[in-house]
């Protein structure tokens, strides 16, 4: 019925077409509707000076139609349990540093003496470097290899470094 409707409007319709056609829009609210949507239509497309819409109203009359949405109640929190939370969490994130660092192995604990079977032993410390005189052949190995060297303070990082090497005849 739309194309009936919008070919009246164009004048393509015959005689008992536009009469059926009429007739049709006399008895329903809704194709009068659809019939008033095309005029406006084409008074737009035409650019017609006269053309008087009123979109607030024909909105503030869909909006009444809506049905209303009620929100639901806000929740009441309790105040107490966010500090408190945030006290713990604190607590926790002290503990596991502190464990961290107290931890044996790790660089910040105490060192501690060896200890033998005999209590009646105590070993000597033995110094960190030993001062030794190396020979450029092992030297040259050293630099080569020490990528592949474990442990150390910085562990993988040993191969982002360039090592230096200097002689002991210029200090």
């Amino acid at each position: 019925m739309k194309t009936r409707i919008s070919a009246l409007m164009d004048g393509e319709l015959e005689g008992h077409e536009i009469a059926d056609t009429l007739k049709e829009l006399h008895r329903s609210e809704a194709l009068r509707s659809e019939w008033c949507d095309c005029q406006l239509i084409g008074a737009a497309l035409r650019d017609e000076p006269d053309l008087d819409i009123d979109v607030a109203a024909r909105v503030m009359a869909a909006l009444e139609l809506e049905p209303t949405v009620i929100a639901p109640a806000h929740r009441r929190t309790d105040t107490w349990r966010r500090p408190i939370l945030a006290l713990a969490a604190s607590a926790a994130g002290v503990a596991v540093v502190a464990w961290l660092a107290l931890a044996p192995g790790s660089e910040l604990a105490p060192a501690r003496e060896p200890v033998l079977a005999s209590a009646r032993q105590v070993l000597a410390p033995v110094p960190a470097a030993a001062q030794t005189q190396s020979t450029p052949r092992l030297q040259e190995y050293l630099v080569a290899h020490q990528a592949y060297a474990p442990g150390g303070a910085m562990i993988g990082g040993a191969r982002n470094i360039r090592t230096v090497a200097a002689s002991g005849e210029g200090r």
